[in-house]
Parts: structure tokens; sequence; C-alpha cells
């Protein structure tokens, strides 16, 4: 099964891609399948880097690593729920309501890889002095 994931894998995500296109559209209430489905191909294409990334990093920055994205979901589950309230007062039309949420998504990604670089490097340090 995982080779045939791996020889079709293109073929695969841009058939999963037009589906949520499609279902974009027609039924929304599917598109957390969808996406799953797409996250799902992506992790078991690069299955082999992150079993060599789980096995080379020390325990302490996974454990930093992992309390750093339940803080960040934490804080995604408030914005999205006090601004979903302000949408609906509102009535933003769709396009726009996808348009918030990549840019609160992308906006949380690179402020989450930033914040974990930076702590990282400063656990670094603070062991390195000791």
């Amino acid at each position: 099964m995982l080779k045939f994931i791996d020889k079709y894998y293109e073929k695969i995500t841009w058939s999963i891609i037009l589906l949520g296109l499609i279902l974009l559209f027609v039924a929304n209430d599917y598109l957390s399948l969808v996406l799953f489905l797409y996250l799902l191909i992506r992790a078991l294409k690069s299955r082999d880097t992150i079993r060599k990334t789980l096995r080379t990093t020390p325990l302490s920055t996974m454990v930093i690593y992992v309390l750093g994205m339940i803080i960040l979901i934490i804080a995604l589950v408030f914005i999205m729920l006090y601004s979903g309230d302000f949408i609906k007062k509102y009535n933003i039309p769709v396009f726009l309501q996808y348009i918030y949420i990549a840019v609160v998504l992308v906006g949380s990604m690179f402020l989450y890889t930033w914040l974990m670089d930076f702590l990282i490097k400063k656990w670094d340090k603070k062991r390195v002095s000791k």
C-alpha cells in the first residue's frame, strides 16, 4: 500500500485537491475529511524524514515543541471562536472568511516557527553556559 502511495503520490494529491475544490462550492461540511486525507498522504510520503527527525531530536527539544503546539492550538481556538462571532454578526462573505482563516493560519505558523527557534536557541545557550 505504501509503495502504491509512493508511486502515484502526485496523482493522488491532485485528485484530493480537485475534490477539495469541488467540495468547497458544493458541500463545505466534508472539507475537513479532504484536509485530513491530504495531510495523511503528505505524512506518509515524508515518513522517512519524520522518522529520522524524531530519532535525532533530543527529548527536551521535543517537549518544548509539543508544549508550544498545545499553546498555539489553544490560542487559535479562542481566536477562531471570537472572530467567528464577529464574522457571523457582520455577515461577511464566505470567500473573505476563507481568506481570513488562511491569513490567521499562516501568521500563526510563522509566529510558532519564530518563537520555537528563539526558545530552542535560548535553551541551548542556557545548557552550554552551565
